[in-house]
């Protein structure tokens, strides 16, 4: 368990946990609170809601978080580390798209969720990716940015967003559970190879 202590202690899991269990308060206490975001008049608009909006989020700033801040005794190649390193990874994914899952219990029947996670799951996986190719800043900014135009163009044009692996568009509103799992190994892979630093992102952002 010491190695354990000091990986953990190598990053920001601690905050990590807080924001995850206030975020899942934040959805459970909002109950069906919906955005709703119209960016063309005459097209229906675009209703996100919490218990959507609020785990992008959370899953944008995982990765930033759980990047190592130790870098000069992690970048060894061990196995031990690139383990420790996969099992990360999978919660940064995992942790985020289950808070749908648990809300859903407090949701109408009619309520879509499970479609929802798969959302979480998808940009959850991005985050990872963008974390590792772009560094601990950058990377958060990236994912917020995609996921400002995805819900774009879910609302200026549906028949583009029927399209996209990701639901929210009156057009488009069933599970995508393949492409999402899909991106999610890669995205794990990926951070299990690097550590969740790119060698170019280690090269910009020293810590040693």
């Amino acid at each position: 368990m010491t190695g354990w202590r000091l990986y953990l202690a190598a990053r920001g899991s601690l905050l990590a946990v807080a924001l995850w269990v206030g975020a899942l308060l934040l959805v459970l206490t909002s109950g069906v609170t919906v955005v709703e975001i119209r960016l063309v008049a005459t097209e229906i608009p675009r209703f996100t809601p919490v218990w959507e909006l609020v785990p992008v989020l959370l899953a944008a700033t995982l990765p930033a978080l759980l990047v190592s801040q130790l870098a000069s005794w992690e970048h060894t190649g061990h196995v031990r580390l690139r383990a420790r390193a996969a099992v990360v990874a999978a919660a940064a994914v995992a942790a985020p798209a289950s808070i749908p899952w648990i809300a859903h219990v407090r949701l109408p029947d009619d309520a879509r969720w499970l479609d929802i996670a798969w959302n979480v799951v998808l940009f959850a996986a991005l985050a990872l990716l963008a974390t590792c190719a772009v560094g601990r800043l950058a990377g958060p900014a990236v994912v917020l940015l995609a996921y400002g135009i995805t819900i774009g163009v879910q609302q200026a044009l549906p028949g583009v967003a029927a399209h996209l692996p990701i639901s929210g568009a009156r057009t488009n509103l069933q599970p995508h559970p393949w492409p999402a799992l899909a991106l999610a190994l890669v995205a794990v892979a990926a951070w299990t190879i690097t550590l969740g630093r790119s060698r170019w992102t280690a090269r910009r952002t020293r810590h040693d």
